[in-house]
């Protein structure tokens, strides 16, 4: 068996084995204590993302509702122009219209025509003729040549 020594503390310092501790050194204390400045905590704002995103989110929407209605504004401007341009144009046809109609006579334009050659439409020979149409073939549709398709691969 192996022998096991003693072990013994010794509680005693050996000359030249003890280290020098320095001195501490004295703290004067004030009598009276002096009052100290807090210090100012800074506040902290949480910001939630998407209610942020949803304020932006609004106010584009806004501001595109905006242009929007400045367009409509701009189109019934210019609608209400050309409302307006139609209608002078419509009484400057009327009035064309009428000085054309007075400028020609209806029985003495016939007398010229019939002078020249023309036929009265009661006169002319009427000539009936009957044609059969022949039946258009429909053509297959899509779902139908898919499934010639297919019966064509698999016969």
């Amino acid at each position: 068996m192996a022998r096991q020594y003693e072990v013994r503390y010794i509680n005693q310092y050996v000359s030249g084995n003890v280290a020098c501790q320095p001195e501490k050194k004295t703290v004067r204390k004030h009598s009276a204590q002096l009052p100290q400045m807090q210090r100012k905590r800074k506040q902290k704002i949480a910001i939630d993302v998407f209610s942020l995103g949803s304020i932006v989110l609004a106010a584009v929407l806004a501001v595109m509702m905006i242009a929007g209605m400045v367009q409509m504004n701009r189109a019934q401007e210019q609608a209400q122009i050309m409302r307006s341009y139609v209608s002078t144009l419509q009484a400057e046809n009327k009035q064309l219209k009428d000085t054309y109609a007075s400028g020609y006579d209806l029985e003495e334009i016939r007398d010229i025509a019939l002078t020249m050659g023309m036929v009265p439409i009661e006169e002319v020979p009427h000539l009936q003729m009957q044609l059969q149409v022949p039946e258009i073939e429909d053509a297959p549709t899509g779902w139908e040549n898919f499934w010639a398709f297919l019966i064509g691969m698999f016969a």
